[in-house]
């Protein structure tokens, strides 16, 4: 995470207090000291996140987010995703096969065969 912060020019110190700050926000403050081999799928893909909003984007932009997890984990990833993105005024963008993630969107747009609309909700 901190070399998120190094890029955007801020000074060690801050970034590890950013940098920790994120990890408590996804649950993985505990985990700070491990490698990546060290953890399992989902809290990589957490860390994947808090890493993603190290610099305070005005969009995130996410592919598939739950696509190695199972059902359960990939939807507390969403969970996490839509909860951390509103607290902190971030626009999302989420790309998904999964259907089952379509209610946690404000706003669902479809592409289909190259064409983009609004897909039918089940009711």
């Amino acid at each position: 995470l901190q070399v998120m912060a190094h890029i955007d020019g801020r000074r060690a110190r801050a970034a590890r207090g950013r940098a920790m700050e994120l990890l408590d926000a996804v649950g993985l403050a505990d985990r700070a000291g491990r490698r990546p081999h060290q953890l399992s799928g989902g809290q990589r893909q957490r860390v994947n996140i808090a890493r993603a909003l190290m610099n305070d984007p005005g969009v995130l932009l996410v592919d598939e987010p739950t696509s190695a997890l199972d059902h359960e984990r990939g939807a507390a990833v969403i969970d996490l995703i839509t909860r951390l993105t509103r607290e902190r005024g971030t626009a999302t963008v989420l790309v998904t096969h999964d259907h089952a993630h379509l209610a946690a969107a404000d706003r669902v747009t479809e592409v289909r065969d190259g064409r983009i609309g609004l897909p039918a909700r089940a009711g």
